[in-house]
């Protein structure tokens, strides 16, 4: 039971490492108007590529939640590269023809109640993320700075497709060898024949 317990253990801590939360790195938060804003971003350290954005927009006055609201965001380059970064073909996306008015949805993600779009970010550098919120007549904008780092490098990117097929050897090899093990201690514990 102790090993087992500690295998179970030890499962959790792996996996607690890679669990994600659902809106990602809060980025921004703050009091526009009659709306608190509280921005998020994914992957948690950002990298030229694809970045989930969503944003959570609350009342001021009681922090429900404001779910008739229209998002859009800008982003705006201050400063990097300005060439594109070579991209994974998994990480491929249809860009958009700019970055500016990209429309935020509220279906976007698993949590309902945030306004998020997934874009693209051609290049490492810091980049202004503008977001323009309506909801009536009421028009507010906020405005936040994201550090943008290059892409991770095509072995770095590809790692775990390449342990893969190692893990799983090791896996069958350590199995037959605990089949051989067992296999060896029925044979010395044959009763003798008489």
């Amino acid at each position: 039971m102790n090993s087992r317990l500690q295998t179970a253990f030890l499962f959790w801590l792996i996996l607690s490492n890679v669990a994600l939360a659902d809106g990602g790195t809060i980025r921004l938060q703050t009091d526009t108007g009659s709306f608190h804003i509280t921005v998020f971003t994914q992957p948690p350290v950002l990298a030229a590529g694809p970045v989930d954005i969503s944003v959570l927009v609350q009342n001021r006055k009681d922090l429900s939640p404001v779910m008739d609201a229209t998002l859009a965001f800008d982003l705006i380059p201050f400063e990097g590269t300005g060439a594109k970064s070579w991209m994974p073909p998994s990480s491929a996306m249809s860009t958009s023809s700019g970055l500016s008015a990209i429309p935020a949805r509220l279906d976007h993600g698993e949590n309902r109640l945030l306004y998020g779009a997934a874009v693209q970010i051609p290049h490492s550098g810091r980049w202004g993320l503008r977001i323009h919120l309506q909801r009536a007549s009421e028009t507010s904008t906020v405005e936040t700075l994201l550090t943008v780092a290059p892409p991770t490098s095509p072995p770095l990117a590809y790692w775990h497709l390449f342990a893969l097929p190692g893990v799983f050897a090791g896996i069958f090899v350590l199995h037959q060898i605990a089949l051989r093990a067992r296999k060896k201690r029925k044979l010395s514990f044959a009763p003798l024949p008489l």
